[in-house]
């Protein structure tokens, strides 16, 4: 007797893999197609012509403009600013093709402090100190090394070898500083006397006394007016570059001085 054919485990006679089996691999390869096709198309959408997009831009909006279209005509308007649209004909500046971003100037505040040219301060600073009845206290001076304000020490602090501002001397310090306010520039404050010795009293030299003048008035224009202490310095020259002989008294009482000394513009130090 012959013996009967070996079975497969599907029940089948002969080969074991039947017809339809790798049947998952089209869809495999369908799907992997698909994801090539994609990427194909994400790269070609990621790299753009700028040619071609301005005139396919330009296309848009000469369509926009030659048809009324009842979802824009009760629009913005924005299609009709000419500084968000390019019309036909107009050739975009260099910065704009490559892509470049366009500058942008970030506007001052109204009310911020700016540096001032220097003859702007002179003639507000002549004007505040004029309105007060205070002219005759400071003089005002555009020298090389900036605005020079000279405030006469005799009428500023309360007596010859003080250093404490007295009630005037604070009113002409604070209309300074109320003009120095709107502005930016530094400012060196520079203390001076005459060429007289100092006797006894809390200072033992001109050179104290020059440079703690200086000092109180740094310290009244930035604690009572607020102006920032980065924008400041101080120092005493004593008796040093007088502005007149010290022969006669009113020659002294000139180089009797605290001198405001405002930079110019982005400059840091005299």
């Amino acid at each position: 007797m012959r013996a009967p054919a070996r079975r497969s485990r599907s029940g089948k006679q002969g080969d074991e893999h039947a017809p339809g089996m790798e049947r998952w691999l089209l869809t495999y390869a369908d799907m992997i197609t698909l994801l090539l096709a994609l990427f194909i198309v994400l790269f070609a959408l990621s790299t753009i012509n700028l040619k071609k997009f301005e005139a396919f831009r330009s296309g848009v909006v000469t369509a926009f403009s030659h048809h009324t279209n009842p979802i824009t005509k009760a629009g913005t308007g924005l299609l009709h600013q000419t500084n968000l649209v390019s019309h036909p004909g107009r050739v975009m500046p260099p910065s704009a093709a490559q892509g470049a971003s366009p500058a942008v100037s970030t506007p001052t505040a109204p009310g911020q402090p700016v540096p001032a040219p220097l003859p702007q301060i002179e003639a507000q600073l002549a004007q505040a100190l004029a309105s007060q009845g205070l002219a005759s206290n400071a003089t005002i001076a555009l020298e090389q090394r900036g605005l020079v304000v000279h405030v006469l020490a005799d009428k500023a602090f309360y007596a010859t070898d003080s250093a404490a501002l007295g009630p005037t001397g604070a009113r002409v310090v604070n209309i300074i500083a109320g003009v120095l306010s709107h502005y930016t520039n530094n400012v060196a404050i520079e203390g001076y006397t005459d060429n007289e010795p100092i006797y006894g009293g809390p200072f033992t030299s001109n050179w104290q006394l020059s440079s703690m003048r200086a000092v109180n008035v740094l310290l009244q224009m930035v604690r009572a007016d607020h102006l920032a202490y980065s924008r400041f310095s101080a120092i005493g020259y004593g008796s040093n570059n007088p502005l007149a002989p010290n022969t006669t008294p009113a020659n002294m009482a000139l180089n009797r001085r605290v001198d405001v000394v405002v930079l110019a513009p982005g400059k840091t130090r005299i």
